[in-house]
């Protein structure tokens, strides 16, 4: 049997692969530039309201090793983990029926292929998703069926908006 974590970690990888085959190219690209970064900074670099008074967050991994966060849309509060492996916002049907993105008998039109096997999302743009006070417009998800993701999970169609996202020392840095 597969760790959980393993599990959450492969269900957005495996859907990205369905909805942007093109996206492990930048991801990559991507990881290896922030990795080279992050790993220059450190926590006590960076001042509190962050580099050249761009608003700027902390958020410290919990002793699993995971960052988890709380995420706001139109006035609804719902709990998010930080996944930079997941190429989009991935939503439980529960959290994508609270906020009305989707509702009972919408036709799915997102097909994945995940750990667990194949599920059919609902593909939906968040008007504004604000997490620990940082708010980006327009952001792509995906709102997955009943028991078919544990937890929310805060992909890079968030992530990459924001100004800066760095990982150093269990601590991430989101700056606006």
């Amino acid at each position: 049997m597969l760790p959980k974590a393993f599990l959450l970690f492969m269900l957005p990888v495996a859907g990205l692969a369905v909805l942007r085959p093109d996206a492990f190219e930048t991801l990559l690209g991507a990881s290896g530039h922030r990795s080279q970064q992050a790993a220059a900074v450190t926590p006590a670099a960076i001042p509190a309201g962050g580099n050249g008074g761009y608003p700027a967050k902390r958020l410290y991994a919990d002793r699993d090793g995971h960052v988890r966060a709380r995420a706001r849309v139109d006035g609804r509060s719902f709990d998010v983990l930080v996944d930079t492996g997941a190429t989009i916002v991935a939503l439980t049907w529960n959290t994508g029926l609270d906020l009305g993105l989707v509702r009972p008998g919408m036709v799915m039109d997102a097909p994945m292929q995940t750990a667990n096997g194949r599920v059919v999302g609902k593909r939906v743009t968040i008007p504004r998703l604000e997490v620990e006070g940082m708010s980006v417009a327009s952001v792509d998800a995906v709102v997955l069926p009943a028991g078919a993701l544990a937890t929310n999970l805060l992909g890079m169609s968030y992530l990459s908006r924001l100004r800066r996202v760095e990982f150093a020392q269990n601590t991430l840095l989101l700056e606006q």
